[in-house]
This record gives structure tokens, C-alpha cells and sequence, in this order.
């Protein structure tokens, strides 16, 4: 089984277009088949006592590592950033969407060890990572991994206005992190632009686009849980980084753990960082821990409606 992801076959198939590898064994059964057959091609078709044997030799593997490699994960040592480094970050933290962000817990940076790092994602995609290795030269500078790692600005990717009509305004993109992301009341002066008919009191805006999206990791007692970057993180270890310009998220008590973001590390904290061994980002290279399957690839689409109600109310 092939440790690097790279889609074969036709890439313009609508079908065929990507692949996806699974990390096997590490997690429930339940969710690996749920997964296969729900989101690979031809999923539905595979066998679940196949598939249950895969995830039984896998879960027997990672069994063997719990004593093999008992500790790998505590206390990864941080480097300092270098020079260059330290002045993007500078720049970073200034910015006024990446402060709202990561407001709620203590926020430190360093050069993060990639083998070290525990993962809670299960599966990565093919498109995303080829998307990077393709358009980027190694050995990567400090400044090539500062715009990868930690960007000042929103990644390169389609954006746009699928459907509007009234009521209902539908966006598409093709990255994963394209959302919602609120809505706020304003005041027309704050609109340049505004066309309306009659005087308008105020304007109700719903924000659509990305996220501050860096490299970033959970750290709680001894061990550090990557919590966003997952293609990333997998596309510079292939590339041979060893180590990442990171985000960490200093958490001192577990209900700091809840604030950072993917619930799946609150709800499943034991396995990240209790267990003598926990999945690592260095696992999707192991071959007796994945499989590798063909699938769709994926758009995200957001989709806003409203409606208004109009009263007349009797004081």
C-alpha cells in the first residue's frame, strides 16, 4: 500500500477525481465502513466483512504500537522561530480577524515537530495535498512556509455566487473552509455603496467567506493535537519537513480544551491525551495503518435564506 497521496488515473473524470486515505484501526469501526460507504466511490458496494477485516488489522498494528511506542507523543519539544519568522508573526497578530479568532485561550508560536503531533482527523484528501506539493519548491524558504503556514491573507481558491433570487442566495467554493460566518447589524454609513429605496435605518449583514486558517495546535498537559492544517501538515512531511512555523493553543484546564475548536477533541480527550500511544500525523505514512480509496471530489456549498414579516402591533 502506497504511503503517498497523489490521485491517479484521469483527474478530469467527474467521478475518478480524487482519493482519499484513510487512517484505519485507530478510531470505531463503525465510523471507518460508515465512512467508506458513504463517501468513496463504489463505497456502497464494498463488502463490510472485507472492510472490518482491513480495520481489525489495522486496529492490531496500532495495538502493537501502544507498547512499541509508548511516550512518543509527551512533552514535544517547540523550537523558536527564526528571524523572519518572528517578524511575519508580528504581523499576523495584528490583524483584527485573527485576534477575534483566537481571543478565548493563550496563544504561543513555535517550530513544531510534524511526527510528534497527534491527529484527530481520520482521513486526507489527494486533490488538496497535490494542489500544494505542485506548487511548491523545496526546500521551502522561512518565507514560503510563513505564507503556508500561518497566511496573512485567504488562501487562493474559487468563490462565488452559485444561485441568488429572492429569499435565498446560494455560494460555492471549492475549499473546505469556506462558512458562515455571522451576522451583524449595522448602520447604513457603513455601507458604502448602499442602494435602497427610501431612507434606510439600518442594514443587517450575513458574512460569507474563510477563516483565519493556519497551521495551529491544541497543547494540553503534555501533548499537542493538531487542530487545523491537516493537508498542510501532510504535504510538508512529505515534501521532508521535519518541522512547522505553528499556532499553539496553550490550554492550562480541560474546559480550555472545549474553546479551540473541533469538538471531536473535547468529546474523545482520552484517546489524545491519556493513551500511551495516541494516532500521530506520521501514521498516514505507515502502510499497515491505511487504505487508500478512490472518491468524489467535493465542493462546499452555503446556502442563505430569509424571509420577512411585516406587523402592525397595538400599544
Amino acid at each position: 500500500m502506497p504511503n503517498t497521496l497523489a490521485p491517479s488515473g484521469d483527474r478530469s473524470s467527474p467521478v475518478l477525481s480524487d482519493h482519499v486515505l484513510y487512517l484505519t484501526g485507530v478510531t470505531r469501526l463503525a465510523d471507518f465502513i460508515n465512512y467508506v460507504h458513504e463517501r468513496t466511490v463504489g463505497g456502497r458496494e464494498r463488502d463490510k466483512g472485507e472492510l472490518a477485516d482491513a480495520w481489525r488489522q489495522a486496529a492490531g498494528a496500532f495495538e502493537a504500537l501502544q507498547t512499541k511506542e509508548a511516550g512518543l507523543a509527551d512533552a514535544p519539544p517547540v523550537l523558536p522561530l527564526p528571524a523572519l519568522l518572528q517578524s511575519h508573526v508580528k504581523k499576523l497578530a495584528k490583524l483584527t480577524h485573527f485576534q477575534r479568532t483566537f481571543s478565548t485561550v493563550p496563544v504561543a508560536f513555535g517550530m513544531v515537530e510534524l511526527d510528534k503531533l497527534v491527529v484527530y482527523q481520520q482521513h486526507i484528501s489527494g486533490s488538496a495535498v497535490t494542489k500544494m506539493t505542485d506548487t511548491l519548491a523545496a526546500p521551502l524558504s522561512d518565507a514560503a512556509l510563513a505564507d503556508l503556514c500561518l497566511p496573512l491573507n485567504a488562501a487562493d481558491a474559487s468563490f462565488k455566487v452559485a444561485l441568488e433570487e429572492d429569499g435565498r442566495i446560494i455560494f460555492v467554493s471549492d475549499s473546505h473552509d469556506a462558512r458562515f460566518q455571522g451576522a451583524q447589524l449595522l448602520k447604513p454609513s457603513d455601507v458604502k455603496g448602499l442602494k435602497v429605496n427610501g431612507h434606510s435605518q439600518a442594514v443587517l449583514a450575513l458574512s460569507v467567506g474563510f477563516t483565519t486558517n493556519v497551521l495551529n495546535v491544541v497543547r494540553y498537559n503534555k501533548r499537542m493535537v493538531l487542530n487545523n492544517g491537516y493537508h498542510r501538515a501532510f504535504a510538508l512531511r512529505q515534501m521532508g519537513v521535519t518541522h512547522a512555523p505553528c499556532l499553539i493553543q496553550v490550554c492550562a484546564h480541560w474546559e480550555d480544551v472545549g474553546l479551540t475548536g473541533s469538538s471531536e477533541i473535547m468529546d474523545n480527550g482520552p484517546v489524545y491525551f491519556s493513551s500511551a500511544r495516541p494516532p500521530l500525523l506520521k501514521d498516514f505514512a505507515n502502510p499497515d495503518l491505511t487504505r487508500m480509496f478512490p472518491a468524489k471530489r467535493l465542493r462546499k456549498e452555503i446556502r442563505l435564506s430569509y424571509e420577512v414579516d411585516t406587523a402592525q402591533l397595538q400599544i
